[in-house]
């Protein structure tokens, strides 16, 4: 039997990584504000927690999954409030490397551990095991809690301080982001050229220009279904993560600054929508 794990988070990421923990062996303890979303992880095996510090309080390993930085300091919050010495908390979400350290500061004070650790993959990989998980803390720690990266992901890679997970995380999200960003112009391009949608794509696919989730994404085009794999609002909340960080760096980022406005369009709409929907934004906004 595996690691027993705390899981606090059922979205469509968290969900799916409790799932695959459960597969692999460990024993699992799930919470989330809404009840009705640890049900289908009960009837998979997993336990029901009351609330987090019901959770804490009976397990090691505490994996977060929610979507940004006022939820999980809310939850570590909470966390903090029961005796939690030598407990592991780990996050799976994407947050600002800032408060991965912050967060990193705050549980050692009580005597416990963190692990900065989101993953790169949407829900497709996360149904899979398929996800690379990028961890930032104490390495013996990141050793001690390899079984339970190695049951959500495919690869698994240690990248110094906490904080460090966080930041190459927003280093992939820069390329995803930018990289539908890139397909939406293109395709927009090909179409007011009088090019068919279906015969630019029968050769995009064909090439070595265009990246494997870009490729996802031209499937979306084609049907014009921007069902939610990783989400339009997950996308702009973390281009201005990567933002943020271009300010306080100094670094200049003009074309991620471009497709954050376009990303706004999107949400100015409030497109519930997977992030590729970009590419119908730019069709209808251009008539095409």
């Amino acid at each position: 039997m595996e690691k027993p794990v705390g899981f606090i988070g059922m979205g469509t990421m968290g969900s799916r990584m409790a799932t695959q923990l459960l597969s692999a062996g460990h024993n699992v303890t799930v919470f989330n504000r809404d009840k009705e979303k640890v049900q289908p992880l009960v009837q998979q095996g997993a336990e029901a927690a009351d609330d987090i510090p019901d959770l804490v309080s009976a397990l090691g390993y505490i994996c977060i999954s929610v979507s940004n930085d006022e939820a999980i300091k809310d939850v570590v919050s909470q966390i903090l409030e029961v005796e939690c010495e030598d407990k592991v908390v780990i996050s799976l979400s994407t947050i600002s490397p800032d408060t991965a350290e912050e967060l990193a500061e705050d549980i050692s004070d009580k005597k416990a551990h963190f692990l900065d650790a989101p993953v790169s993959g949407s829900a497709p990989q996360a149904e899979s095991a398929q996800l690379v998980v990028l961890v930032g803390g104490e390495e013996p720690i990141f050793n001690d809690a390899k079984p339970i990266f190695n049951a959500i992901g495919k690869d698994v890679y240690y990248l110094g301080p906490a904080g460090n997970g966080s930041r190459m995380k927003l280093v992939l999200n820069t390329l995803l982001g930018l990289g539908a960003q890139a397909l939406a112009e293109s395709l927009l391009l090909g179409q007011r050229m009088g090019m068919s949608k279906d015969k630019m794509v029968e050769v995009l696919d064909d090439t070595a220009v265009v990246s494997p989730s870009q490729k996802a994404k031209m499937q979306n085009a084609l049907a014009n279904d921007y069902a939610v794999a990783f989400s339009l609002a997950n996308m702009y909340k973390d281009y201005g993560l990567i933002l943020e960080q271009a300010r306080n760096t100094h670094t200049p980022m003009p074309a991620t600054a471009a497709a954050q406005q376009v990303s706004a369009i999107g949400m100015a709409r409030q497109l519930d929508a997977d992030f590729a929907v970009v590419i119908r934004v730019l069709e209808q906004i251009t008539d095409t």
